[in-house]
Order: structure tokens, then sequence, then C-alpha cells
């Protein structure tokens, strides 16, 4: 790990490229950081995981490919702590989000640094309205009304779906469900964004909106790891790491691991990026 040792003070802010841990007093440049992650589901007779290790650099953008059943939400899960709270399988390593342990740290200190949106958006989106649908996460922190919103205001505005804040989510296309799941987690201001295959089930039209959310976040310094075996987001990606039954077997920047053709078609991942 890249740290610098500072001195005095340190001035905290959420979307600076470094964070400090006001402990130590060390800066370190990583918003996430798996160290031999493995995890083995309850009722699993393999691991889902094995020995993941890799570091996102805050402000980055990680692709995680890999075809089905390689272990991709799995791993989302972990990165924001869903695993090991919610699902309580073998879990072994580390994952630290912005030096916090999340084996150590309970979920809902988690989610103020990080959030995820799942492929469906249904799962996220259970109020009568889209505002309810943002303004539940802001009440359940108990805060004021009027910064509630100005937050929704604001996500509204981000996400380009002003005009849907009194609709009802059922009533709403895909594309639009998406974005509205978007706006719920950026109501909360995480720092770091999981895609758990956000974009999978959407035509050309509603994965051009996400993208350009995701291309406005990018410019914000907000840290994002998509999960993406459609390779709809790959322009979005810094960084590319591919999953396959469990395992990292290759990772790198971007342009290489798509100039290498031969590659993608040998682990059958060439039509994810054709087109």
């Amino acid at each position: 790990m890249m740290l610098l040792k500072v001195s005095g003070p340190v001035k905290q802010n959420k979307r600076a490229v470094n964070h400090c841990n006001l402990k130590t007093g060390v800066i370190n440049i990583y918003a996430l950081h798996v160290k031999d992650l493995s995890y083995t589901y309850r009722a699993g007779n393999r691991p889902a995981l094995e020995n993941i290790t890799f570091k996102v650099a805050a402000g980055e953008t990680l692709g995680v490919v890999g075809l089905n059943g390689s272990g991709k939400t799995t791993l989302s899960y972990c990165l924001c702590g869903i695993i090991p709270h919610y699902f309580y399988g073998t879990m072994t390593g580390t994952v630290t989000v912005k030096d916090m342990d999340t084996r150590k740290t309970p979920l809902l200190q988690l989610t103020d640094e990080v959030g995820i949106v799942l492929q469906d958006p249904n799962v996220q989106l259970l109020m009568p309205t889209v505002e309810d649908d943002i303004a539940f996460g802001l009440e359940n922190r108990k805060l004021q009304p009027e910064i509630i919103r100005g937050k929704i205001e604001q996500v509204l505005e981000l996400t380009g779906t002003t005009h849907l804040r009194h609709e009802n989510p059922n009533r709403l296309s895909g594309g639009e469900k998406q974005l509205i799941a978007l706006a719920t987690v950026l109501a909360m201001d995480p720092s770091i964004i999981v895609f758990d295959e956000s974009l999978s089930m959407l035509d050309q039209a509603g994965t051009e909106k996400i993208i350009r959310v995701m291309q406005l976040l990018k410019k914000r310094g907000t840290t994002m790891v998509l999960i993406d075996h459609t390779g709809k987001g790959h322009l979005v990606y810094d960084k590319i790491s591919i999953l396959e039954e469990g395992k990292i077997i290759r990772r790198g920047p971007r342009d290489q691991i798509l100039a290498d053709r031969q590659f993608l078609l040998d682990h059958k991942l060439l039509s994810t990026w054709e087109g």
C-alpha cells in the first residue's frame, strides 16, 4: 500500500482523492482494499470466492467482469458489508472500506461510505412515490426535513428524474426504476458505489442514462465498482478484474485487457465487448 505521513490537523473530505486515518496520521490512497478474501455460503460445497486480493484507489472505477456464476454478486455483497452482516457463511481474509474492516464495523456505519445499486431495482423501491423512496433512508437517519428536501432535489436533478418525483415506481420503465434506485443510494451521499449488474436488464436508452450519471459521478471523484457481465459500462472503467470460478484470473488497465481479444475469446468473454 502506498502511504504518506502527514503532520498537523487534517481536514476531512469524503470526495478527496486521498483520505486520512486520523488516529495514525497516515494518508491512504485506497478507498477499497480486499486481501485474501474467500467466502463459502452456508449451504455451499465449494467457495464462491477464493483468495481474492485487489485495491481500488479513491476516485477510481473498477470493472469486475465474468460469466454467470463466477462470483461477481458475492463479491459485491462483500464490498458493501452485506456479507458478513446479512449472509452467514464462512468468510476469511479482509475487506477494508476507508480503513474500516467490514467484519468489525456495523453495517449501518458502512452505509455511510459505500452504497450498492442492485440488478433488480424493484428490490430497492418499496414506497408509493419516487420522492418517498428517496426520503426513506434519509428519514431513518433522522435528518431535518429541510435537509431531506434539499437532498431529494439534488439527486433528482443529478439523475434527470425531477419529473418523476410524484410517480409510483411500479409504473415506471426499467430504466427509470434503475435511475430512481440509484437516486436512493446517492441521497445517502456515499463516497463508494457498487453497481451489481445494474445495466444488465436495461435497453440501450436506459443504459445510456445510467452511464451518463456514472460519468458525472466519476468527475465528482466517486469511487465505483461496476459488476458487469455485459460489458455495457466499459467506457467508464479505469481498470478491469476478470473473475472466473471465484478467482481473479486477470487484472489490468481497461484498454490493455480489451485489446487482448484472444484472451477474451478463450474465456468466452469476447462477445461481451463486441459492438
